[in-house]
């Protein structure tokens, strides 16, 4: 054996130690010390673009190791509609890590720090993406099923909703108004309804028609159960036993009458249910009627009556519009604030033997977790006032709400030049199954320099020098949505582009000018399924009260007179359905009534029968009876005789 010096192996183990364990060390070190600050700000900016679909850039970031931590001098997000504009863009950034959090692949920010945040401020470059293929739409990060998009809900509602300007020139109305186009069979829906019930009933008489005849084919039976009994002669049963062997013939033969009348009366109910589906159908046809006239009303343009709705043909555009707009960041943290990922769902339990029910989970955190975001507005409002400077503070942003056990809450204020001020307050809740998002904002100070209402073909004008307030309150529970409006506007005069161009023009134009403010309401809402706005003003009222004394009256007069033509248009279509349902039914009704008839008569023959012959059998015991006793009898008086 070969001894070996023990110096030299522990310098060569060293040796190799430094050479393949160190020094790889020491440069991954020296690569991360380099470049750590370049990835990070790699990575927040890449994960920004990705919730924003725009560019997000970050200035000058650098990572602190004691206390751990993260700077940087700016951040700017592109907004996805304007790419020249900036959602947001920040100061001074700093953020405090939790140090023990982070050994643990968890990214637990205690603070953050956000100095100057400003909102719309322009850039320099464009923020937009290059355009990638867009992926398949499917169950996301916003829980469970798909959400429609709010502002495509909304918008499809609102251009649907949009009200046709209706025709106020009287004299015009008379002279274009052709009765015989507005009434054309072809635009009456409840023409074509008579003709689809003239067609359904004629395919019912069909049917009607096939029962029948399996009906018919049942006389044979009647007939029979007729010729069975006729052929039985009471005066030829003799004894007891013949009556009793026919009677119980005549019982079975009664047994298939009532067979027959079952049958019968079975098809009859199915034919007289289906006889009396077409009996409200005059109903029906008066409701679509209705409509008809509705509808006519509107093809000849015509006002409504009440001359309801004139303020939202002059404001609700451009209000519904603006209100409209704010639904995009409704929508965005309906998609980007995410719900806990489970690898799977919890099993039902068995009835009766409880549920799973989460609770926060105590000393845990999430993968993600900003526990205070502070805000500060900077200082420099006065120097750029078309910008909004924000501060406030937001707590409790986190991937996994259910383990924090908090929602996400913001408590902002919002200033522009000094005179506009938002309040705002929201909550991001995503702790049960059902997500629900709250926002309650309060704006004061708006300045309306200019901002066009009307229409190019009714009253086109512009609301100048007018400062405005609004209240705005939305519920976003799940995949519904209820949202309310206030709108006041104050110390506000009208511009007017054109004359008026008729006698309700010139009212409202009158209506408007006498007024400095007014306030309007918009509620926009949906169940899950449809979407709904509904808009209401003060200065409805207004204007309503005066035009209908002016032509209220003789635009109801119009009206009037093309429901009379309308009904009895459609009166006399109707004759056709009735006229063809009456004699089908009277055609069908007659013949059931007349086998009823028959199936009735043989029914009580047979009868009859049975109870003749039920008599008989008693009047043969009462005769066997008394020949016995008057036999008994006779035998007693010869023994007496004997005696």
């Amino acid at each position: 054996m070969v001894s070996q010096n023990p110096r030299f192996g522990g310098e060569a183990v060293r040796k190799k130690f430094v050479l393949y364990a160190l020094v790889p060390a020491l440069i991954l070190l020296a690569v991360v010390y380099l470049f750590i600050d370049s990835w990070i700000e790699s990575g927040i900016e890449t994960a920004g673009e990705a919730m924003t679909g725009a560019k997000v850039e970050i200035d000058k970031l650098s990572v602190s190791i004691s206390p751990l931590g993260l700077r940087w001098a700016r951040l700017q997000a592109a907004d996805p509609r304007e790419p020249m504009k900036n959602i947001v863009e920040t100061g001074t950034v700093q953020v405090a890590l939790n140090a023990g959090q982070v050994l643990r692949g968890k990214y637990i920010v205690e603070t953050m720090e956000i100095n100057n945040l400003i909102f719309g401020t322009k850039r320099t470059t464009s923020g937009e993406l290059p355009k990638e293929p867009a992926p398949e739409r499917e169950t996301g990060s916003s829980g469970p099923g798909i959400f429609s998009p709010l502002t495509e809900q909304a918008s499809a509602v609102i251009a649907s909703a949009k009200k046709q300007t209706p025709n106020f020139d009287l004299a015009t109305i008379k002279k274009n108004l052709n009765v015989d186009s507005l009434l054309n069979p072809r635009n009456l829906r409840s023409y074509r309804m008579v003709d689809s019930l003239k067609a359904q009933v004629n395919q019912a008489s069909i049917q009607w028609q096939t029962t029948l005849t399996e009906i018919d084919k049942s006389k044979q039976r009647l007939s029979d159960i007729e010729t069975n009994v006729k052929s039985i002669n009471i005066n030829e049963l003799k004894s007891i036993d013949q009556i009793t062997t026919t009677i119980n013939t005549v019982k079975n033969t009664l047994n298939t009458a009532n067979e027959v009348k079952q049958t019968f009366t079975e098809r009859q109910k199915v034919i007289t249910e289906s006889v009396n589906t077409f009996a409200g159908s005059a109903r029906s046809i008066d409701n679509i009627a209705r409509q008809d006239f509705e509808m006519v009303v509107n093809m000849a343009r015509l006002p409504d009556v009440s001359m309801k709705g004139l303020a939202e043909i002059v404001l609700g555009k451009e209000l519904m519009a603006s209100a409209n707009s704010y639904l995009y960041w409704v929508d965005f943290a309906r998609k980007n604030i995410p719900f806990a990922k489970t690898d799977e769902k919890d099993p039902s339990p068995p009835r009766m033997k409880g549920q799973t029910i989460r609770f926060p989970e105590e000393r845990s955190y999430p993968k993600f977790w900003i526990k205070k975001m502070l805000l500060s507005g900077g200082t420099d409002a006065k120097q750029d006032p078309e910008f909004f400077y924000a501060k406030g503070e937001i707590l409790n942003i986190s991937d996994n709400q259910r383990i924090t056990g908090q929602p996400i809450t913001a408590g902002l204020t919002i200033t522009k030049s000094g005179s506009t001020n938002l309040a705002l307050n929201a909550m991001f809740d995503r702790r049960k199954d059902e997500s629900l998002d709250t926002y309650k904002a309060m704006v004061t100070g708006v300045k309306v320099a200019s901002m066009e209402i009307g229409r190019a073909d009714f009253l086109p004008s512009k609301i100048t020098n007018a400062t405005a307030e609004a209240s705005i309150d939305v519920a976003v529970p799940g995949k519904k949505f209820e949202s309310t409006t206030g709108i006041q506007f104050a110390n506000l005069a009208f511009s007017f582009d054109t004359e008026p161009k008729n006698v309700v023009e010139k009212i409202v134009r009158d209506v408007l000018q006498s007024i400095t403010g007014f306030r309007v309401n918009l509620r926009m809402w949906n169940a899950g399924d449809k979407f709904d706005v509904a808009f209401a003003t003060d200065l409805d009222d207004q204007i309503t009260s005066r035009t209908k004394k002016v032509v209220g009256d003789e635009i109801a007069r119009i009206q009037n007179d093309l429901r009379n033509q309308l009904n009895r248009r459609i009166a006399e279509k109707r004759k056709e359905f009735e006229n063809l349902y009456n004699q089908k039914r009277e055609e069908v009704m007659a013949r059931l009534k007349t086998y009823e008839g028959l199936v009735n008569e043989k029914l009580a023959m047979v009868e009859n029968k049975k109870k003749e012959l039920e008599n008989k059998v008693e009047e043969e015991k009462k005769k066997q009876t008394d020949a016995l006793k008057k036999k008994g009898e006779d035998l007693l008086k010869g023994i007496l005789k004997k005696k």
